[in-house]
């Protein structure tokens, strides 16, 4: 059982650890680059699932990216890539 720790900040919360409570929610994700990009959460990826394995993940149905750019296809983001979530909706 993967524990989901939230922050409530503004009637929004700010996920410390990634579990497949995301899927189909609406997020901001700030990467360890300071890249901020929103979109729907399409899957929880298991870190038994995933390369490298051990690394779990989530991936993000065409999400735009703080600069307005639009990906045409969903993306991955392991965990050790991100920095923080936000669920928007």
């Amino acid at each position: 059982m993967v524990k989901l720790e939230v922050i409530y900040i503004q009637e929004r919360m700010m996920v410390m650890e990634l579990s497949q409570a995301l899927e189909s929610k609406k997020i901001r994700l700030v990467d360890i680059d300071g890249d901020v990009y929103e979109g729907k959460v399409g899957d929880y990826v298991f870190p038994d699932d995933n390369e490298p394995e051990g690394v779990e993940g989530i991936i993000l149905d065409d999400p735009v990216r703080n600069d307005g750019y639009k990906y045409q296809n969903p993306v991955q983001f392991n965990a050790p890539e991100i920095k923080s979530i936000e669920i928007i909706s």
